[in-house]
């Protein structure tokens, strides 16, 4: 599972009669753990990342998810609160589904049962990802655990190097491996000046996916 989903399984169509077509800043929080379930989320554009918040404040990311995806429906029909807190990485666009509505459609459209059922698997998988490497992983090894998966999905090949056509920025990168920015920083600084990846604007270039899968 990637801990990084650009693009989902999911079409707007299902759903564009069904809820309300929002538009959010980035920063924006979507729902908090412990609130009540009210709503879900289908992504037209932007991303939204799932996070944990303990009493202190401190976060604890889970995933990333972007178009084509929704959030939120993890437990529509087990319990009355949701377990994660949802907030906008960048600008987005999303399609807002009441719960009842979004139970009724799932229940009554063929085949959807087995694509929520497919979109809760993917995220039960990243928990667990998650879990292996924050708890066994070092800051380095995650991050080039993540840069890994990121070439894979959305990598594009030339010769030996892989280009990651999604731009990402070190703070969300932070996020996702659940370190400071200065610390992932520091490790993207490591990298380029070993000469295994370089930086194009926002983009990242892996000059070899040998070298960066044998240090993880």
């Amino acid at each position: 599972m990637n801990l990084w989903v650009e693009k989902g399984i999911w079409e707007p169509d299902i759903f564009k009669q069904k809820g309300t077509k929002k538009s959010y800043p980035k920063g924006t929080c979507l729902f908090m753990e412990h609130q009540p379930i009210s709503d879900v989320y289908f992504i037209l554009a932007g991303r939204i990342r799932a996070y944990l918040l303990s009493p202190t404040g401190e976060e604890r990311h889970l995933f990333v998810v972007g178009s084509k995806s929704i959030i939120g429906e993890c437990n529509v029909w087990s319990v009355e609160s949701y377990t994660y807190s949802a907030a906008a990485s960048t600008d987005i666009e999303v399609i807002r589904i009441p719960r009842t509505l979004f139970q009724e459609t799932v229940r009554e459209t063929p085949g959807l049962f087995e694509r929520a059922l497919q979109s809760m698997s993917q995220k039960q998988n990243a928990l667990l990802v998650q879990t292996q490497l924050m708890s066994f992983s070092k800051i380095e090894e995650r991050v080039m655990f993540v840069l890994v998966q990121l070439a894979e999905t959305f990598g594009l090949s030339s010769g030996d190097c892989i280009f990651i056509t999604i731009p990402f920025t070190h703070q969300e990168l932070s996020q996702v491996v659940g370190a400071s920015r200065v610390s992932v920083s520091n490790v993207m600084l490591s990298l380029q000046e070993r000469g295994i990846v370089s930086k194009v604007n926002k983009q990242y270039l892996i000059h070899s996916m040998d070298a960066l899968k044998l240090l993880t």
